[in-house]
């Protein structure tokens, strides 16, 4: 059966091929995805019970002629797949269907209709990154590559390590003259996904009435690609999802 919810889950590939679609023939992997779990309350829950399963759809190239480097990282990330064989993932689709992976998937309304899509893919039990810091076999190795350099580059006496600002004494008399008003420091922008999305779909269909779900998602994976090179959707902070809300119309390109 379909899947009937958004959410996080596990899935094996039950079937991957690759093709040519739409109509500017790109080449695109279609992948049958089989649940077995559910992220529930922050746990991985088994759902392979109610046999559901959905399509993905990853265009490994783009209108202008580009390669799609946001689908191909996903599904170098997932797989194993070193890239340089378009065919490998369809080729090797029987043994890869015991690797689970992990999918996002997500209500999406285009036309006036509503469907569950595959949004994001990932390699399975991926979570979103936190800030690192270096442990001290770290820090060593960063002082012995860099300390030496930064200190020749930097010149002068070491700067001390800043000290807490404390309570401020009680201000003197005012000033005789009249102060100048100051504007607060803008707070910078921050998004969701869900609010980018929202804002790039609306874009795309002003952008002309010969547009397709299919091609308006090949179109959001090259914007995310372009803009945040090497970034995978989960690395993503809320100030570079209010980039993508902001910037990412602007990559559509017109049909």
């Amino acid at each position: 059966m379909l899947v009937n919810r958004e959410g996080l889950f596990h899935a094996y590939p039950a079937e991957i091929g690759l093709d040519e679609q739409g109509s500017s023939n790109l080449a695109c992997y279609i992948i049958l995805f089989r649940i077995f779990e559910e992220k529930q309350n922050g746990d991985w829950v088994d759902v392979a019970g109610e046999n559901m399963e959905i399509t993905g759809w990853f265009y490994l190239e783009t209108k202008d002629g580009r390669t799609n480097d946001f689908a191909i990282e996903a599904l170098r990330a997932a797989f194993g797949w070193d890239g340089r064989d378009p065919f490998w993932l369809q080729d090797n689709a029987e043994a890869l269907g015991e690797h689970p992976v992990q999918v996002k998937l997500g209500w999406e309304q285009y036309n006036g209709s509503t469907t569950l899509k595959v949004q994001f893919l990932n390699p399975y039990g991926s979570t979103g990154r936190g800030v690192s810091r270096a442990d001290n076999a770290t820090r060593r190795n960063i002082t012995n590559r860099l300390g030496s350099k930064l200190r020749a580059s930097s010149g002068g006496t070491p700067s001390p390590a800043p000290k807490p600002a404390g309570r401020p004494s009680s201000p003197g008399p005012a000033p005789q003259k009249a102060a100048v008003a100051t504007s607060p420091a803008a707070e910078p922008s921050t998004a969701t996904m869900d609010e980018a999305w929202s804002t790039f779909c609306a874009a795309y269909e002003q952008a002309g009435p010969e547009g397709a779900p299919a091609d308006r998602e090949q179109q959001w994976f090259s914007a995310v690609s372009q803009l945040f090179p090497g970034k995978q959707p989960d690395e993503l902070t809320p100030a570079q999802w209010a980039t993508m809300r902001d910037e990412g119309p602007s990559k559509i390109i017109p049909f």
